[in-house]
């Protein structure tokens, strides 16, 4: 039985990967919103649907795509809902988690289509994350120097919060994989290797690859934070200045661009040509607009809190032009190269 890993990474499924890679980052950041809180001494953590989605990120999308989905998009969340803290090692985890159940579930050449191997890379992912969440939360709760009965009090409610968050995470996500898995594949959106005759990404298709996933994601994450955060935002704008400061359009009308990014850096992976000025504009843009709110964020009282997102957006654009320039001139270079 061949249980070398595969990291979902060739030509014909490009676009596919890309798209989904930033939706599923935006549907873990939804789904871990939709939470029940629970307090343990002092601390918190939650029940939700976050994991649905990480695992289900693993299994559609492989260990690398379905990782960075999960991970990016449970580190933006904990930077919006209040756990900037935790940001760091959440990103960790999460990535670990779906890389792991990936890894798994698409060894060999399965791709992710073999019930046991799905089922197996489901349950050894979510368990992945148990033991790197609680190890976590023991050297946490250690280092606070709380004594041995509240440690194992807090340890006791966290794993049993863990563990529900788990099962609900596998009996969900692993008939759901299957189901969307069948639903693209019967629209022609294939995953996998569809071919073994398809070969290597050359090192200027791998730039343009990485690219538009980073471009994706950034605009996925960008729309996703202004709905989100946005009336939060005028609301405290409001409260400490009678004019606005704060306005509505502009945030809406990054959005749109945001928008206008998904598209031209699909086409961008799919096609060369005019859709490589049109993927650099909109990542230069949206660098110059990204860069713009990282130091508003400096200025401002209201969008100090906020710092982490401009961090992160612009990161991910400079990222992004990086390699977008670089794909460029290698794709130059290349025709006199006989």
């Amino acid at each position: 039985m061949n249980m070398g890993l595969n990291i979902n990474a060739t030509k014909k499924n490009t676009t596919v990967n890309i798209a989904l890679t930033g939706l599923m980052g935006a549907l873990v950041i939804v789904g871990t919103f939709l939470n029940i809180p629970v307090p343990v001494l002092g601390d918190r953590t939650m029940i939700g649907l976050g994991n649905v989605f990480c695992i289900l990120s693993g299994l559609l999308l492989g260990p690398i795509y379905g990782g960075a989905a999960a991970g990016i998009g449970s580190g933006v969340f904990d930077l919006i809902g209040g756990w900037a803290t935790s940001a760091p090692t959440t990103l960790i985890n999460k990535f670990m988690m779906a890389f792991v159940c990936g890894a798994i579930a698409w060894s060999g050449k399965s791709e992710g289509r073999k019930a046991g191997r799905i089922i197996l890379g489901a349950v050894s992912g979510s368990l992945t994350y148990c033991v790197l969440y609680m190890t976590k939360s023991l050297i946490e709760a250690s280092l606070l120097g709380n004594a041995q009965e509240a440690i194992a009090v807090l340890l006791t409610t966290k794993l049993l919060a863990t563990l529900v968050n788990a099962v609900i995470a596998d009996v969900v996500a692993v008939p759901l994989s299957i189901a969307v898995r069948k639903s693209l594949e019967r629209n022609k959106m294939y995953l996998g290797v569809v071919s073994q005759a398809q070969g290597r990404l050359s090192r200027v298709e791998l730039h343009r690859l990485l690219t538009a996933v980073l471009l994706v994601i950034q605009a996925v994450l960008q729309i996703v934070c202004i709905a989100v955060l946005l009336p939060g935002i005028q609301t405290a704008a409001a409260e400490l200045a009678p004019t606005p400061t704060v306005t509505a359009p502009l945030y809406w009308a990054a959005a749109a661009l945001s928008a206008v990014q998904i598209i031209c850096a699909l086409l961008y992976s799919w096609k060369k040509g005019p859709y490589a000025y049109a993927a650099g504009a909109c990542n230069l843009l949206s660098l110059v607009l990204a860069a713009l709110f990282l130091f508003s964020s400096l200025a401002s009282p209201v969008l100090v809190k906020y710092l982490p997102i401009g961090v992160i957006f612009t990161v991910l654009l400079a990222a992004a032009l990086f390699f977008f320039f670089s794909g460029q001139r290698r794709a130059q270079k290349k025709p006199s190269a006989k």
